[in-house]
């Protein structure tokens, strides 16, 4: 392009997922000369000016959901519900600014509803456009969608990071319909498959992540799980805002934060990873071939539904938080494989290019 145009990024703060999944489209941008304004706070902030350091950053405030201490979790999302709409209007009134001041030409929104423009080119990435409730209210997801639906249709276009035919995300992706013209871009990560695999240096590899109480709830289950010092281990805290690693002898390492390189090949030198059934989490599992078995996040829906969907492709084993064994969860899990699939970015690519064709004959 002659000149650089401005694309607003803002990911949800719903735990380092949403982030983590946007750095291979941020880096789609940068390589195809797009200029990208990264709308974070947080720990999302603090991943991204590790990772990508040159991308500048504006603030951008998060949702900042809370998860349940105990099972409840649509109680307590609905009791945030006033909080989430205060936010989703800021994020509209924040985009309108930055839009008015010609600081924006486009702007993507991965899972932020205010975040679009009846002005600028408006693109928003969801895998979820089912939104998966408890068993027993399984009549509310027609429900769910249409509400969903009418928060996508203030946008252009929506990106799926999956594949359109055998994907990774089941029904949230393919059971309903986007109310908004729709793109499978291909899984999203920022990991690379490596040649050739390094030898197995751990047996467990702990990766702890989502917002509070439930991340510490799992790294205590993590440190408790590995006191009989039987297997070789890393805990990996998911705290990219600090730096902090220590070791307890030679069987077990824990680090608050790794950057990409070296989370890829802590996990490709692991045995079995021990970890959250997160979307994004899943497409880095299947993009790197590691074995891996899940505890979901009590009350989670879409976390529930993603280990089970998984289970009975017999890619990943999984347990209940609270019926959590180690011994039960390694023994269970020597007959699930995972999945590896092949990346292929050229679908992502072919959307960027739209983009850049569109904003070209706009000017």
């Amino acid at each position: 392009m002659s000149a650089r145009r401005k694309i607003l990024l803002g990911p949800l703060d719903w735990g380092l997922g949403h982030t983590t999944r946007c750095i291979p489209v941020i880096r789609q941008l940068l390589e195809h000369g797009f200029e990208v304004l990264a709308g974070v706070e947080g720990r999302p902030a603090a991943l991204l000016k590790k990772e990508i350091p040159q991308v500048e950053q504006v603030t951008l405030p998060g949702y900042g959901i809370q998860y349940a201490k105990g099972s409840g979790m649509a109680l307590r999302l609905a009791l945030q519900l006033p909080h989430i709409r205060r936010v989703i209007r800021l994020e509209h009134e924040f985009l309108d600014k930055m839009v008015k001041d010609g600081r924006v030409d486009a702007v993507i929104s991965d899972n932020r509803f205010g975040l679009w423009s009846s002005k600028i080119p408006s693109i928003y990435i969801t895998h979820q456009l089912t939104i998966k409730t408890p068993p027993a209210l399984a009549f509310a997801e027609a429900v769910l969608h249409r509400w969903h639906a009418s928060y996508i249709r203030h946008f252009n276009e929506c990106w799926i990071p999956d594949m359109e035919d055998d994907g990774l995300s089941g029904e949230l992706a393919h059971k309903r319909p986007s109310p908004v013209p729709a793109y499978f871009i291909g899984p999203l990560s920022r990991f690379q498959p490596a040649t050739p695999v390094p030898d197995k240096k751990f047996d467990l590899m702990f990766i702890i992540s989502g917002p509070e109480p439930q991340r510490s709830f799992f790294e205590d289950i993590a440190m408790q799980a590995l006191t009989s010092g039987r297997y070789r281990a890393l805990i990996l805290t998911g705290k990219p805002e600090t730096f902090e690693s220590r070791s307890q002898g030679d069987i077990l390492e824990i680090y608050s934060h790794m950057d990409t390189a070296s989370m890829q090949a802590a996990m490709l030198a692991s045995g079995l990873i021990i970890c959250r059934p997160g979307y994004s989490g899943i497409m880095d599992l299947a993009t790197l071939g590691c074995r891996a078995a899940f505890v979901p996040t009590p009350g989670q829906t879409e976390q529930e539904y993603l280990a089970h969907f998984h289970a009975i492709k017999k890619h990943y084993f999984n347990v209940r938080q609270k019926q959590f064994d180690l011994e039960r969860l390694i023994n269970g899990a020597k007959e699930y494989k995972g999945i590896k699939i092949r990346p292929d970015s050229s679908m992502l690519k072919a959307r960027i290019d739209e983009l850049a064709a569109r904003l070209t004959r706009q000017r």
